[in-house]
């Protein structure tokens, strides 16, 4: 069985090196939408609790991301944030796998996310979307 949930978030991020206006600081509120599955039932009739789901996303994905600066690890913007925006550093977040774009957002969520998940339960899909109309998505393969 499984259970899907959405949640939103805002960030700010650039492509750098991209040839249009995504290699400018701008900004989206993006949509994650993930689905879990668990063998069976908990004793309650659930695959988990969503406010338990919640507490995971929340501590993997959207206390880290909501409201921060996504940018690459080597992106010269990040020390020069980091600097101008001094009393919340961690807000700029650098990451290692890439250019902060849909699909690099989406791994990394999709990695973040599954270490937290608790025994039994199992990560099947996560997507992002940038806009109603953009998004990556990620789905466990078919065994």
């Amino acid at each position: 069985m499984d259970l899907t949930t959405n949640y939103v978030f805002d960030a700010a991020h650039r492509i750098a090196g991209h040839p249009g206006k995504c290699a400018w600081l701008h900004g989206h509120t993006y949509n994650l939408e993930l689905t879990v599955s668990a063998p069976s039932l908990n004793p309650l009739g659930m695959v988990m609790d969503f406010d338990d789901l919640r507490d995971v996303v929340k501590k993997a994905v959207l206390d880290l991301w909501d409201h921060a600066t996504l940018l690459a690890a080597d992106d010269p913007l990040g020390p020069a944030i980091r600097a101008v925006q001094h009393q919340a550093p961690d807000r700029v977040v650098l990451l290692e796998g890439g250019q902060p774009t849909a699909e690099v957002l989406t791994r990394e969520a999709w990695t973040r996310l599954e270490r937290q998940l608790p025994a039994g339960i199992t990560l099947e899909r996560v997507a992002i979307r940038e806009t109603p109309s953009c998004g990556s998505a990620i789905s466990r393969p078919l065994t």
